[in-house]
């Protein structure tokens, strides 16, 4: 039976009302989001490498980028003296030439299509929950400002590390949801390929473990695809494979490496300390889908469920596609790191592509799991929304006071 309540004379179905007031909730947090991040990139001045960047390099600064010709021609300098990064420097040079509005509109609406992304990828759909987690996340993670506000930062992190959650997303669903694809995406999907591995270093590792994890895992399942299908995904890899190579050694990396150490260094394991706190809450995400995904037998076996000889007996499934697909890449992505001794946190983003994926779909699925709990879960979603933006908003404010007191 359903349940109506009156309201001025009008009686509404309680479930129409309470998917109004969800639906009320998702559009207000983007508005927040998009305010918050906005105001951000408005207030925060030109970084180092911002203005560095206004100038074409080898020219001493006596000649700025103002035409595509000078982006390109930056950019070639780089790819041979210094870094593999063609895509973003373009970017970072036709943006220095634009009014700084447009950068900033269009650098928050990729942040918006980073986080939705993410939230897609193990999710039918993107809802509230799965926003302000991924949002909390990025909060509390190191060098928010860096990678978001900066210019340089956010075309050499933030674009690329959205250029490879898409990547994952289509991939993804092709290969494990076996969703169908025409001849023009398929095209589409295999050029795209080659743009994503050559977009940036991090990205090219993260893709790549990605990738040969997705196909080793899933050997067999491969091997049952149709010849076209088996095709296609064979030229993902090699594309990407084609691009990653193309940045990875890059002229301009082999000097960079000339002048660092290359000798192994756990250095590389800092990022993960200095985001302790963000890893902890996924490993506890991680736990806690565990225990709703078998309730039951928990339930039934009571302490005995950490008993080894009753391990079988659990359902696994949802645990092994966060661990094998998302969560061992990740690790296995940042070994290269062990031998370049300059990692600092904001190019950890793209490895923190794939803890975000899992930790989104966890959140999903533990509200899913406590949907009947309204009142309870309405609680959480308020309370975890004004942490989110209690940790977000002070340094912005900071920051925005500043540049309007110069």
């Amino acid at each position: 039976m359903k349940t109506e309540i009156n309201i001025f004379g009008i009686k509404i179905e309680k479930n129409k009302i309470i998917e109004f007031i969800k639906i009320c909730s998702k559009v207000g947090l983007i508005i927040l989001i998009l305010g918050s991040i906005f105001l951000l990139n408005y207030s925060v001045l030109l970084s180092p490498d911002d203005y560095n960047y206004t100038w074409v390099q080898g020219s001493n600064m006596t000649q700025k980028v103002d035409s595509v010709a000078n982006c390109i021609q930056t950019a070639k300098f780089f790819y041979n003296n210094w870094t593999g990064r063609v895509i973003p420097h373009v970017l970072i040079g036709i943006f220095r030439n634009l009014n700084p509005i447009i950068f900033q509109i269009v650098n928050t609406l990729v942040f918006l299509l980073f986080i939705t992304t993410i939230t897609k990828v193990l999710n039918k759909k993107s809802t509230f929950l799965g926003l302000l987690s991924v949002f909390g996340y990025l909060s509390f993670s190191m060098m928010f400002g860096e990678k978001f506000a900066w210019i340089s930062g956010s075309c050499n992190y933030l674009w690329t590390s959205t250029l490879l959650v898409i990547f994952i997303y289509c991939v993804y669903n092709y290969f494990i949801n076996n969703k169908e694809l025409n001849v023009l995406f398929k095209i589409l999907i295999i050029l795209y390929s080659f743009i994503v591995g050559f977009c940036h270093e991090n990205v090219a590792f993260v893709g790549g473990a990605f990738l040969v994890c997705l196909f080793l895992f899933n050997i067999k399942k491969f091997i049952k695809f149709d010849l076209k299908k088996k095709i296609t995904l064979i030229l993902v890899f090699v594309l990407f494979c084609l691009g990653a190579f193309a940045t990875i050694f890059a002229p301009g990396n082999f000097k960079r490496v000339e002048e660092t150490d290359t000798s192994f260094s756990w250095l590389f394991l800092k990022n993960y300390l200095d985001n302790i706190f963000v890893l902890l809450a996924v490993l506890i995400s991680i736990i806690v889908v565990f225990i709703l995904n078998n309730i039951e037998l928990i339930k039934r076996d009571k302490i005995r469920f950490l008993k080894k000889s009753n391990w079988k007996n659990y359902n696994y499934d949802i645990i092994n596609e966060e661990i094998l697909f998302f969560i061992i890449p990740a690790f296995i992505a940042t070994i290269p790191m062990a031998v370049i001794s300059y990692f600092p946190p904001r190019a950890f983003l793209a490895y923190e592509v794939m803890f975000m994926i899992v930790f989104s779909k966890n959140i999903c699925f533990i509200s899913t799991k406590l949907e009947n709990h309204e009142i309870i879960m309405a609680i959480v979603s308020i309370v975890f929304t004004l942490i989110v933006f209690g940790k977000f908003s002070p340094s912005t404010l900071r920051t925005n006071k500043l540049y309007n007191s110069l």
